[in-house]
């Protein structure tokens, strides 16, 4: 078995891989990043012969690509509830004046514990939003588009790339200026759309990364 030796373009570690994987895409086994060993991209520095199985040969050997995760993203916490978070914020406002009151008067102590109370509610509320925003995770790898919402029981729907028939984005108008939208992917031979993602960010962006990735 021949075993040709190399450098990532990408961070200069030494890989090794065999001429059967010579036209194929490895991944380097350090940056983790797939690239092509071929001329003149990458040059070969040595070539030897080996014996036994290449696991053992060297802890450099570059490893077969498997499936690349392109995109990982949640819906968004705060652009999504404008209203909300401009409650949350003029809460806070009045917890901090009520605070700035409690340090005189007669009524000091019960302002102080009101402007507590009042931030304590908010932080629960912000505390909400966001667990609801950690369990609901769209996935985008290079072959397929992978949606999982819920806390205790997990629903996950997911679609090849090349089985893609139509991809909807629905934004209104304070939406598209925070850079927030719906989207929602079918397949061939579904009615309804199998994934329907809320409040993403870059909503554009995801659907040209399912674009680029079709065959």
């Amino acid at each position: 078995m021949q075993v040709l030796a190399s450098k990532c373009p990408y961070c200069g570690h030494s890989v090794e891989t065999t001429v059967d994987h010579l036209e194929e895409r490895i991944v380097c086994p350090s940056c983790h990043k797939p690239f092509e060993m071929e001329v003149p991209r990458v040059s070969v520095t040595s070539v030897r012969e080996v014996d036994g199985d290449r696991e053992t040969i060297s802890r450099d050997f570059a490893s077969e690509q498997g499936e690349q995760t392109l995109l990982k993203a949640h819906p968004v916490i705060f652009r999504r509830r404008p209203l909300g978070t401009l409650a949350i914020v003029a809460l806070w406002v009045a917890a901090g004046y009520l605070f700035m009151q409690s340090r005189g008067g007669e009524q000091a102590g019960a302002m102080g514990w009101v402007s507590l109370a009042m931030i304590v509610c908010s932080l629960f509320v912000i505390a909400y939003w966001y667990v609801l925003s950690v369990a609901t995770t769209l996935t985008i790898t290079d072959s397929r588009t992978i949606f999982r919402q819920g806390i205790i029981s997990r629903d996950t729907s997911e679609v090849q790339h090349d089985d893609v028939r139509n991809i909807q984005v629905e934004q209104n108008f304070a939406q598209r200026l925070v850079g927030v939208g719906d989207v929602g992917i079918s397949s061939s031979g579904q009615d309804d759309l199998e994934i329907v993602a809320v409040a993403m960010p870059d909503p554009a962006g995801i659907v040209d990364l399912i674009r680029e990735n079709q065959d």
